[in-house]
C-alpha cells in the first residue's frame, strides 16, 4: 500500500467510526424516548376512569392531567371498566 492509498483507507475508517457513533446515539435516544412515554401512571389511569364514571361507551369525555386537558371518548379497558381513550391521530 502506498502513502496515498493508506491515507484513503484511514479516512474511510474515520467515516465508518463517525457513522457508527451517530447511529448508536440515535438508537439510544429513540430507546430513551420510547421508554419515557411507554407506561401510564396509576394516577393518570384513575383520572381516565373517573372521567368516564357516569358515561356510556362512546360518549365524549375530557379530563385534566398535569395541567393539560385531554379530549376523547369512553371505551372499555382490559378490566371491562370504561376508560378515556384519545382519538387516533
Amino acid at each position: 500500500m502506498n502513502h496515498f492509498q493508506n491515507q484513503i483507507y484511514i479516512i474511510g475508517m474515520q467515516n465508518e467510526n463517525i457513522m457508527l457513533k451517530t447511529f448508536s446515539v440515535a438508537i439510544v435516544s429513540l430507546a430513551a424516548m420510547s421508554m419515557a412515554n411507554a407506561e401510564m401512571t396509576k394516577a393518570e389511569t384513575n383520572a381516565q376512569i373517573k372521567a368516564c364514571m357516569k358515561k356510556k361507551q362512546g360518549d365524549w369525555a375530557s379530563y385534566g392531567y398535569k395541567g393539560v386537558t385531554f379530549n376523547g371518548t369512553c371505551q372499555p379497558n382490559a378490566d371491562g371498566k370504561l376508560q378515556f381513550k384519545a382519538p387516533a391521530p
